[in-house]
């Protein structure tokens, strides 16, 4: 004899079948028949689907019942649905690891998230959909907002800042306002190649106070070896071809970067500033108490991938120190340094420069107890990687003598390198 559905418990139905359906299918067995619905209309079920879908465990769109609050959310936010969740976990990662570490960044996240409108508008200019995790993350966080800051506070982008020489860049996770608002002045430029309709603003960068860089963008449609969702950074937008650093297939991939970098232990903050130097954990040497730590960045700016004169452009922070309790016969200043510059290549790695000179950045610091001293340089390779050793000459303050102090190796690396051109 079959057993029917109809024919079971009612606490059967709803607490061991029902609670296993996916919304769709419990929203369409509820349209059956009266006992069906009453089970499927059971409030533990919904409340198992807000928390599935929405991450909502305090009913935060409807205080009436789960299976309302359900469709409150579902009525704003149903068409991400499928990614609303991995995204709504990566900002909870992000979020509380900006407000411990940059409260200035935090602060300027603390705004409403953008609307379907504004998004809509975006899409209207560009005459291109925009990606679904693209929307549905500006559904979430609206990006920075930092009208109203000074010129030293626009230095706090939570995609890092990078200071060589007086030279300095920051890079913002713009809002959808200052999407727009990039959309139109790229509108109103004449003489370059028109982007908007192939690409949309992820983030800007602001050079030496205001003055607009390159910035990662969101391809549309497919462009060369470009598939669209792949968040990019063009270096020449006046050329036919234009080279690309790939920095994510996807903008899920990399929203989830962007998280990992910041939850990084050695990730570099300055008075609430992130760097954008890289820091590796082993990336550091110590010779008679003086201690040599590195981090590198990539500066796509003053990069180059034309094939007759490839340039990629490195910059390296050098940190010298030394311990508080270290004596004071220790005491020493720099003479000179010594670099030892190594490409990758497809035959053989080989040094290619070797780079002597007296002190550093034109400066000859002393290193004494509690002493720190930081400098940043650049260096640029014609291939994709490379390494630097060396070492640096040090006189010693107390008996003259002259030794040596060895800088650990310290590797270069840039994203994956596309190419598109233009029909």
């Amino acid at each position: 004899m079959a057993l029917l559905l109809c024919n079971l418990p009612d606490e059967v139905i709803a607490d061991s079948i029902f609670s296993l359906l996916d919304y769709k299918s419990l929203a369409r067995i509820s349209q059956t028949c009266t006992k069906l619905r009453d089970c499927a209309y059971t409030e533990g079920n919904w409340k198992v689907l807000c928390r599935r879908y929405w991450l909502d465990t305090e009913r935060e769109r409807s205080q009436s019942s789960w299976r309302v609050n359900f469709m409150e959310w579902f009525r704003d936010m149903g068409q991400y649905i499928h990614v609303y969740v991995p995204i709504r976990r990566l900002w909870n990662r992000i979020l509380p690891c900006i407000q411990e570490k940059s409260p200035v960044i935090y602060r300027t996240l603390q705004v409403p998230p953008t609307t379907e409108e504004m998004l809509n508008e975006i899409e209207r200019r560009l005459t291109e959909p925009l990606p679904l995790e693209f929307r549905c993350s500006y559904r979430i966080c609206n990006g920075q907002q930092l009208e109203g800051l000074s010129e030293r506070d626009t230095q706090f982008g939570l995609l890092g800042t990078l200071s060589v020489y007086h030279y300095t860049v920051c890079e913002v996770l713009l809002s959808a306002e200052s999407i727009l608002a990039k959309l139109n002045e790229t509108e109103n430029e004449t003489n370059v190649v028109d982007f908007t309709d192939r690409f949309v603003y992820v983030a800007g960068r602001t050079v030496n106070n205001f003055h607009r860089g390159f910035s990662k963008r969101i391809c549309l449609k497919q462009c060369g070896d470009v598939m669209p969702g792949s968040v990019c950074l063009q270096i020449d937008e006046m050329a036919r071809v234009a080279p690309t650093f790939l920095y994510a297939e996807n903008f899920i991939k990399w929203l989830e970067s962007l998280a990992n970098w910041l939850e990084d232990r050695e990730l570099m903050v300055d008075e609430g500033r992130i760097s954008q130097f890289v820091h590796e954990p082993d990336c550091w040497e110590e010779t008679e108490k003086v201690r040599v730590s590195v981090a590198t960045a990539l500066v796509p700016e003053f990069s180059s991938l034309i094939i007759s004169d490839v340039k990629l452009m490195h910059a390296y922070q050098i940190t010298m120190s030394m311990d508080d309790c270290t004596l004071p016969k220790y005491n020493c200043t720099l003479q000179k340094r010594h670099w030892e510059i190594t490409e990758y290549n497809e035959e053989s790695n080989q040094p290619i420069q070797e780079v002597d000179g007296p002190g550093v950045i034109g400066k000859h610091p002393t290193m004494q107890p509690a002493e720190k001293f930081t400098y940043a340089s650049w260096t640029p390779l014609s291939t994709k990687n490379g390494y630097m050793t060396g070492w640096f000459t040090f006189r010693n303050n107390q008996d003259s003598r002259i030794f040596d102090v060895q800088c650990p190796r310290f590797d270069f690396r840039c994203p994956e390198i596309k190419n598109f051109s233009f029909e």
